[in-house]
């Protein structure tokens, strides 16, 4: 059985996108998720608005993340690695109009902690926990997906030694 060969054109666009979310995957992740101090983390003083969860289409019962709407016109996100039952059923228990203290990473924009008069619905050790897990994970992919762009590296440079024998 003869083995079936990738086009040259399929096996640059290996390389490419391998490469490209390699890099988003390796460093993006890392930076976006980086661990910081509470210190360098913005704290937003507002009032609760409402919340939407944003699910995955194939997998519905998966929460991507959460978006927080706020009475000063901001609309804040609490990343899904964070997201549990605890936390959503907390979210469901707030009011319109109650005031809200956020704090937010200053890489992402994301939520990493969330209080109220009752208390703390999102805590910062925990989240921060949480991001530093998902950003990890991401690495892992990213590296695989390095990998994959030398696959691709691999068939392009084949295509051109065949191309280049096939003309002598």
């Amino acid at each position: 059985m003869k083995k079936k060969q990738i086009s040259q054109g399929q096996a640059l666009l290996i390389l490419i996108v391998g490469i490209l979310l390699g890099t988003v995957f390796t460093f993006g992740m890392q930076y976006w998720n980086k661990e910081v101090p509470r210190e360098s983390c913005t704290t937003v003083k507002t009032k609760f608005l409402s919340y939407d969860e944003d699910r995955r289409l194939k997998k519905p019962l998966q929460i991507v993340q959460i978006f927080i709407d706020c009475t000063n016109g901001e609309r804040y996100v609490i990343d899904g690695a964070s997201v549990n039952t605890e936390l959503r059923n907390a979210l469901s228990a707030l009011q319109e109009g109650e005031n809200i203290t956020l704090l937010i990473h200053p890489n992402s924009d994301t939520i990493v902690e969330f209080s109220n008069a009752h208390g703390k619905l999102l805590f910062f050790e925990d989240t921060i926990k949480d991001l530093t897990g998902e950003a990890t994970g991401f690495l892992i992919l990213g590296i695989f997906l390095y990998l994959v762009s030398l696959l691709g590296l691999y068939h392009v440079v084949s295509h051109l030694i065949r191309k280049r024998t096939a003309a002598k």
